[in-house]
């Protein structure tokens, strides 16, 4: 889908706080020095000679001089950019050296509350609790703060929250407002998440569309002339070192809801939003703007994360079969994202758990394979389900293929105990999964003693149960592709309804709202004689709008009660 124009004015002003047209070249810089760097990457811009994302803003902002006990006068001179701070510490120095002129380690302090006011002098101050990109939190009261970063942030040097090297991968990790991390792996499928660097300082990954931004080329401006291909800065003096992973949230830009990837840096934060265009959709967050906020301006809200909470120490989960799982462990009630391989083309596949005891339930996924053998997406509820190693087994009914799912639900017992009953085929014989743990909840580490069959086993388990939601009792659903551009066509299709039986259709889009195809008669359809539903649609044409994101797709039949749910994506 293509924005308009002013659609995409309007979210450049509000994720960025000024206009995104040239600007004439301002003149209250507070030193020379001052203007020569920002006048390397921002003059372009401002001339409209370049379309890209600003590294300073449009012009300077405050200039002061703050207490900083490291300068000879106790004093240095800073000015303030919408991204950022320039300062000066020593006016007697090589104005040649590209140090002359530094930049504060802004968020770095935001996030940990310290105000840096000497070279190992810091100041105590209040949280920032201001939003790091978006419409603020007047307006997106659930939007990630530079408080809800604190938790996974590398504020005490190497090895503090250090992440391991996840080059290749994709970014599908989310962190919430109260600094709960989550995942989502349909974020997976935004082009620019995946994996690219490494930063071996703080031990932090960078995301392909942040290192491509980090290291771009193009024309900069010296002493009033053009220099064409130039890299545009020393990403580290720019940016300082990554503190943080890259977490996607979704927030408010100019009131529409978005998914954005965010991390953070010492000095600055980035922000990769997919739907906006070339050029644009690296930013850099108003980190300028937010301390200047944090150290002059009025109260802040108190923060929603809880701070001092120690990162979990990952227990041992054995390796999963044919499939991924994240996260890998996680309190009774995290839901849980599974994607599953090597199946046959097409073919119907039934699901169980594994409790524990190593007793099975139907886990009551009926799934069909994509055209490459996957189903990619899903998401497995545990509420109600009781502490444990637990394993979620995918069996194909043509291939006798099995995927299979391993996690680890954590935490007291829940609030309600799920009974799980097993239940065998006839002449089959039921074989627990032998655990083994301490009885200490805090050193819980469960150990599989079982010999892990290999990918892909050819055999079915001895633990299949009868799956009481197969066809002619439950429902057969698939989405063809599973993620797609909002103009794209999309087929739905549903299996094991009454003969001629209605079929009330409807989708909740990434906002939540409950919305109905146009000229469905609000979603109401009609099954065929053979019990099947089939029906195509383009989302940007079925729907007032169709926002990018996660997407479900609800079916109930009216007669039978049966009914299921589908994801899909648009990006």
């Amino acid at each position: 889908m293509v924005l308009p124009a002013v659609i995409i004015f309007t979210l450049l002003v509000s994720l960025l706080g000024y206009e995104a047209r040239p600007h004439a070249a301002p003149a209250q810089f507070a030193d020379n020095a001052f203007q020569q760097v920002w006048e390397w990457t921002d003059a372009p811009v401002a001339s409209g000679h370049a379309q890209r994302s600003w590294y300073w803003g449009p012009q300077p902002g405050n200039a002061t001089n703050e207490p900083y006990s490291g300068a000879k006068s106790g004093t240095r001179l800073v000015q303030y950019f919408d991204k950022a701070r320039m300062e000066i510490n020593n006016p007697a120095g090589d104005r040649k050296s590209e140090w002359f002129v530094t930049t504060g380690l802004l968020v770095a302090e935001m996030v940990s509350g310290k105000q840096q006011v000497g070279d190992k002098q810091y100041k105590l101050l209040r949280p920032a609790e201001i939003a790091v990109g978006g419409d603020g939190l007047e307006t997106d009261p659930d939007a990630p703060t530079y408080t809800a970063f604190r938790g996974v942030a590398s504020l005490r040097g190497p090895g503090d929250n250090h992440a391991a090297n996840r080059a290749g991968q994709a970014v599908t990790a989310t962190l919430s407002r109260a600094g709960k991390v989550g995942d989502n792996p349909a974020f997976a499928y935004y082009p620019g998440a995946k994996i690219a660097a490494y930063s071996e300082a703080l031990g932090h990954n960078i995301p392909q569309a942040m290192w491509d931004f980090l290291n771009l080329k193009g024309d900069a401006q010296r002493d009033g002339s053009l220099v064409a291909g130039q890299t545009l800065a020393n990403w580290v003096y720019v940016m300082g070192y990554p503190i943080t992973e890259p977490y996607w949230a979704r927030i408010k830009v100019a009131g529409i809801y978005q998914d954005v990837l965010f991390q953070l840096f010492e000095r600055r934060s980035l922000a990769y939003l997919p739907a906006m265009p070339k050029g644009w959709q690296v930013q850099m967050g108003n980190v300028g703007q937010h301390y200047y906020r944090w150290l002059y301006g009025g109260p802040l809200p108190s923060p929603v994360a809880v701070f001092g909470t120690p990162t979990p120490v990952p227990p041992a989960v054995p390796l999963s079969i044919d499939a991924s799982i994240a996260p890998a462990f996680g309190p009774v009630g995290t839901p849980f994202g599974v994607a599953i391989s090597g199946f046959r083309s097409g073919e119907d596949i039934v699901s169980w758990f594994t409790a524990p005891d190593g007793k099975a339930s139907d886990a009551r996924f009926n799934l069909n394979a994509g055209p490459d053998g996957t189903v990619k997406n899903l998401s497995i509820s545990t509420l109600g389900m009781s502490p444990g190693q637990w394993a979620v087994t995918y069996h194909g009914k043509g291939s006798n293929h099995e995927s299979i799912a391993y996690f680890l639900l954590t935490g007291g017992a829940p609030a309600s105990t799920r009974t799980v009953t097993p239940t065998r085929a006839p002449g089959q014989t039921q074989t627990a999964i032998p655990v083994t743990s301490s009885q200490t909840p805090a050193t819980r580490t469960p150990t599989r003693t079982a010999i892990v069959p290999p990918r892909g086993t050819p055999n079915p388990s001895a633990t299949v149960p009868i799956v009481p939601t197969e066809p002619p009792s439950g429902l057969l659903m698939s989405v063809r592709p599973g993620y797609g551009p909002p103009d794209s066509q999309f087929a739905f299709s549903v299996r094991g309804m009454r003969n001629g039986e209605q079929v009330q259709v409807r989708f909740t889009d990434p906002t939540g709202s409950i919305v109905y195809p146009a000229g469905s008669n609000n979603g109401l359809y009609t099954a065929t004689d053979a019990g099947t539903l089939d029906f195509t649609l383009q989302p940007s044409q079925a729907f007032p709008a169709a926002p990018l994101g996660t997407w479900l797709w609800e079916v109930h039949g009216q007669q039978t009660g049966r009914e299921g749910v589908i994801g899909f994506t648009l990006r």
